[in-house]
């Protein structure tokens, strides 16, 4: 083991020395290496749990951590991969037929769970979700700390509590808590920093070739998004290393070489993923990009100090006072050769600077603005100011000169952040008291190291390691529980944990359930996913590779969305569940009980004589959701009644129409929300609430039976939600006995038996049936169908559903879904996998020939 001190000499230390070490101190390397992983992963894991049991959030008090789309997306998503995993889920891994009325999920897989930490989430209960959840993100955060000191060891040896005090500050660094704790999979990426910055040194060090290429592969295949930030942050560190470094250049540029060909390869290997996530994105539901404004400096600044808070409009940088300070050091630290301190200290304030630019921002989101959280990089910056730390310490503890310059450093950026609104009550006694005892730590080991005969005394070291490490996991510990608590009051919690009332409705859907005889709708009353999370056969689907072209179906037919249209929403209409063989419904009543109405639906597959003529109305500011209706169902059940309208002096609304009695009165007003009653009734709202027509669309809303005087009074009463102008073809009166005519029609002649495998429908035909098969789920890309066995092909579009044709004399329809670009993606996967075991046994080879030579 390196002394206390490090070691001295090489301008950043590795790759310049490439004797073969003995076997004895490989081991002690290795242990030495481990050892502050361990501690690294236990303690950020403590604080993790710790901050909880303070807060009192699940699963250790009654407040929900499902903050925003952990609760309505992610833990659906993971609800969803259990049936999948214990062959309970209608559908696989290449298929979803529980979302939107059937969508592809690979892609999803990809995005949300491709880590393979996900798939233990499979050894919990099913009403253990929630549970598994935290505990998959415990992990995530602990592997992020461990992988952290785990590389610090590896990149240059030196003491091993600081490694360990280390990997704890980028574990639960802001970013960690402020924004990845409530989104699993960009902890992956948290995990990829350090990993990435390994590989790197194997690059220098031109050693475990197909060990990078694996890591590589992993962490794509885990989170893609956080995979290409951690991999730019990647090249950075290998740009400071080699600059630093006392190689020859052929070899620099052998490192770099050595480096991309690991990535290239490791991306290829996960083709099979990147490539239907590509392609899924390419078809997804268009959001509008999110505008870049730099935050001012002292908001900017403050989000390095502990106690603060600004999710989604700042970055979160702290890394703990600690791991700051001792990065501060770099600049002053003499012991640590001028060139390395001058090309890390430029490299760590040049990435700083690209956060407050434009371009440099839209580079690191993939020149994707989000419109939601605009500093997902953030933990680059945190995992390069840990790095900056390593270095200063790692060369030799830095002295009293470096320490007060850092400390000089830390007050300067105190007293410039100081008034920033994202700083919390006590702040400054944290960060005082918390760089007094890392400055009177690290200079009483130096201090000691320079007085005769306690040059070598070890319970200094550990007495001030403890210390340390107190205060760091004492202060991020309070970071943590301010930073949640000041979060749930902008973001809040979107869903309760799973609960006795989620198992009744669960039960409820899966009693009333026949599929694939017809669909069982559960609503989206809890979360947009409740398709996954509930189980059931509905429109609900949050996510963000929603098909745009099932959400234009679904928005012609009358369905409302959230999310910029990611996210669609059930609609209770006779007429819709007819078209998508709708048989079961889930409503919650009183306080949340499940009440489940059953009706008369057709088949899953119809018959049609041909398809729906395009529609005459093509004004997308007033959409006659009842024709569209009407065509996909194939018989007229609607009324649009023109109407008169009213504005009063409140921005409210009156529409008055004609009706044939005793029909049933709908509004469609997907671009205003508040509230409609027929003259009255009862009040329904409008799902629209913010930005309607941007952010969401109110679905169409029942308002009762027309009376017997055949006058249609509407009231809409807007409230304090967004008005608007009442569209053209708002009214539609729907005639019951028709629309079971209708249904009686479909039945008769639809398929008399419909099988749904993984990602399969098998439909049998009834003697004669001709025209047009149609299958009642959306037209996406990756379909093909065959009729009697015969040769498959991409169906027609039946007003956004698929259609085959068919014959007098056709018995049976198939279709299969295959994710577009799997295909091509397991041909790149199986050249890059043939490529890298290529170079391995070459490389051993080569070895195998100088080994008698040497």
């Amino acid at each position: 083991m390196v002394s206390e001190d490090g070691a001295e000499g090489g301008a950043v230390g590795g790759p310049e020395s490439p004797a073969v070490p003995r076997a004895g101190a490989a081991a002690v390397r290795r242990r030495s290496a481990w050892l502050p992983a361990l501690v690294a992963a236990v303690v950020v894991a403590a604080v993790f749990a710790a901050s909880g049991i303070i807060r009192g959030t699940y699963p250790f008090g009654s407040l929900s951590r499902s903050t925003n789309d952990l609760g309505t997306q992610y833990i659906p998503f993971f609800a969803h991969l259990w049936d999948v995993l214990h062959g309970q889920a209608q559908g696989d891994l290449l298929f979803n037929w529980q979302s939107a009325f059937g969508v592809g999920f690979l892609a999803d897989l990809g995005v949300d769970l491709g880590s393979p930490l996900s798939l233990l989430v499979g050894l919990f209960p099913r009403d253990q979700i929630d549970l598994a959840v935290y505990v998959i993100t415990t992990l995530k955060l602990s592997l992020a700390a461990a992988a952290m000191a785990a590389t610090l060891m590896k990149m240059r040896p030196g003491p091993r509590w600081v490694a360990a005090m280390l990997g704890v500050s980028y574990g639960v660094c802001g970013w960690a808590l402020d924004d990845g704790s409530y989104v699993p999979m960009w902890l992956d990426g948290l995990i990829a920093l350090p990993m990435f910055f390994l590989v790197a040194e194997w690059s220098l060090r031109r050693t475990n070739r197909l060990l990078s290429v694996l890591v590589v592969g992993l962490f794509w295949l885990s989170n893609f998004y956080t995979a290409y930030m951690a991999t730019i942050a990647g090249g950075i560190y290998l740009l400071a290393r080699l600059l630093t470094s006392d190689l020859s250049w052929s070899l620099r540029l052998r490192a770099v070489v050595r480096h991309g060909v690991s990535f290239v390869l490791g991306m290829a290997l996960v083709a099979p993923i990147l490539l239907p996530i590509i392609t899924a994105n390419d078809a997804a539901t268009p959001s509008p990009s999110g505008i870049f404004h730099a935050s001012a400096v002292d908001l900017f600044l403050s989000r390095l100090l502990p106690l603060s808070e600004g999710v989604g409009r700042t970055a979160s940088l702290y890394v703990g006072t600690a791991a700051l300070l001792l990065a501060l050091t770099l600049p002053f630290n003499k012991f640590v050769p001028w060139l390395t301190r001058t090309v890390w200290v430029i490299t760590t304030v040049l990435v700083a600077l690209s956060f407050r630019w434009a371009p440099t921002q839209e580079f690191w989101h993939a020149f994707d603005t989000p419109n939601g959280s605009q500093y997902r990089e953030a933990f680059v910056l945190c995992g390069l100011l840990v790095a900056a730390a390593w270095v200063s310490v790692s060369h030799k503890l830095p002295g009293p000169i470096a320490l007060l310059g850092g400390g000089a450093l830390l007050a300067l950026i105190a007293v410039l952040a100081d008034g920033s609104p994202l700083l919390t009550d006590q702040w400054l006694t944290v960060l005082i008291v918390a760089a007094a005892v890392t400055l009177v730590a690290f200079g009483t080991i130096w201090t000691l190291r320079r007085i005769p005969g306690t040059r070598r005394a070890k319970w200094p070291v550990a007495a001030a390691f403890a210390l340390v490490l107190a205060v760091v996991a004492v202060e991020t510990t309070w970071t943590a529980v301010v930073t949640d608590e000041a979060r749930s009051k902008i973001l809040g919690a979107s869903a309760a944990p799973w609960d006795d009332k989620q198992t009744a409705r669960y039960d409820a859907i899966r009693d009333a359930g026949d599929w694939p005889t017809y669909r069982t709708e559960p609503g989206t009353s809890i979360t947009p996913n409740d398709p996954m999370l509930l189980g059931g056969q509905g429109a609900g689907l949050y996510s963000s590779l929603l098909p745009f072209s099932t959400n234009q179906l679904l928005t012609a037919l009358g369905f409302g969305w959230s999310g910029y249209g990611r996210a669609s929403r059930t609609l209770d209409n006779p007429v819709t569940d007819a078209i998508f063989s709708v048989g079961a419904r889930m409503r919650l009543i009183n306080d949340g009980a499940p009440q489940i109405t059953k009706t008369q639906a057709p088949p899953l597959v119809t018959i049609h004589s041909r398809l729906p003529a395009a529609s005459a109305d093509t004004d997308v500011n007033a959409p006659n959701a009842y024709t569209t209706q009407e065509r996909l169902l194939g018989s007229a059940v609607y009324e649009v009644p023109e109407y008169k309208g009213t504005r009063f002096a409140t921005g409210d609304v009156k529409l008055v129409a004609r009706c044939m009695p005793g029909s049933s009165a709908y509004l469609f007003m997907p671009r205003v929300g508040g509230r409609a009653r027929l003259a009255g009734g009862q009040w329904h709202e409008l799902s629209s609430t913010r930005r309607p027509g941007i952010n969401t669309s109110s679905a169409m809303i029942g308002l009762g039976a027309v009376p017997k005087s055949g006058v249609v009074l509407i009231e809409v009463n807007f409230g304090d939600a967004p008005q608007g102008i009442p569209p053209r073809n708002a009214i539609g009166c729907l005639d019951d006995q028709a629309l079971a005519k209708a249904v009686r029609r479909l039945r008769a002649g639809g398929a008399t038996d419909v099988q749904a495998s993984g990602h399969a429908i098998h439909a049998t035909l009834r003697p004669g049936s001709t025209g047009w098969a149609v299958v009642a789920v959306p037209k996406i890309s990756g379909w093909t169908c065959s009729v009697d066995g015969g040769k498959a092909a991409v169906p027609r579009n039946f007003g956004g559903l698929i259609a085959v044709p068919v014959t007098g004399t056709a018995k049976r329809v198939d279709c299969t879904f295959v994710p577009p670009g799997l295909r091509r993606g397991l041909a790149i996967g199986a050249a890059a996998a043939a490529i890298t075991l290529g170079l391995v046994l070459i490389g051993a080879a080569r070895r195998r020939r100088q080994r008698p030579a040497s």
